[in-house]
């Protein structure tokens, strides 16, 4: 089952306009955490298509991989300050279309062998409707790729500045999965070292986890280490929840 939010309220989550303030430095600084978005892509690139859709594409830090590796990159926004910084970075690259809009304006879209929301889901306040709204356009066999944020007891008050409205467990996201016509293929949680981490310094300490030096000394020296031993052993726990699911053909 999906946790309820410790203490937070739908109605005290920031708005769209107020966590895209928040959310511009932190994405600055992931941007340069080139090990962690390497290690999420590693989990991503097994079950792309060569038609993906992008939602909440941000800064275009995954942006650029996925255009790397399929022939067309639809890289959506809700923000018009990220819009316009993906319309500049990828203003010479043919395979990426940029655009403003929601998971239902990407439902009217043609549609896609796959869709990848990477720390997005959690910002959707109807996240039910979102993956229903995905399910339409995506083709049958298509799949949605999913790295969303885990546990609620991890809720922290940076969350509700940034706009999550919720943390995941895999039981939880893998029903709503199910009930939105996916099968899920693939679940589990990732960087247990992270959730450890976020605790402390968010939860606890209720600062920032994500400032500049931070991110780079955890990606610089944990994040190699994670890797190798995450790819042995699977972990009961972690900042974050990866998940993949294939869209029922008679959806």
């Amino acid at each position: 089952m999906e946790f309820p939010l410790p203490g937070a309220k739908a109605s005290t989550v920031a708005s769209v306009d107020a966590a895209d303030v928040e959310l511009a430095e932190t994405l600055e600084n992931l941007d340069g955490a080139d090990n962690y978005a390497a290690w999420i892509f590693e989990q991503v690139a097994p079950h792309l298509g060569d038609e993906v859709l992008e939602i909440g594409a941000g800064h275009g830090t995954f942006t650029g991989l996925l255009s790397a590796q399929s022939a067309r990159v639809a890289a959506t926004d809700v923000s018009e300050r990220c819009v316009g910084i993906l319309s500049s970075r990828f203003a010479d690259d043919p395979r990426v279309v940029v655009l403003k809009g929601t998971t239902a304006d990407a439902a009217a879209l043609p549609p896609f062998d796959s869709a990848v929301l990477i720390n997005v889901l959690e910002h959707i306040a109807d996240d039910d409707a979102a993956l229903r709204d995905l399910s339409a356009a995506l083709k049958p066999g298509g799949r949605i790729i999913l790295w969303v944020p885990a546990f609620a007891f991890l809720y922290s008050d940076f969350d509700r500045k940034i706009g999550h409205y919720r943390r995941y467990r895999k039981a939880g996201l893998a029903a709503k999965l199910s009930r939105a016509g996916y099968d899920v293929t693939e679940i589990r949680y990732m960087n247990s070292a992270g959730a450890l981490a976020w605790l402390v310094v968010a939860r606890l300490l209720r600062r920032a986890p994500t400032g500049g030096t931070a991110v780079k000394i955890y990606d610089s020296y944990f994040v190699p280490v994670l890797k190798r031993v995450e790819r042995r052993w699977g972990v009961p726990f972690g900042q974050s929840v990866f998940a993949v699911a294939t869209r029922r053909g008679d959806q």
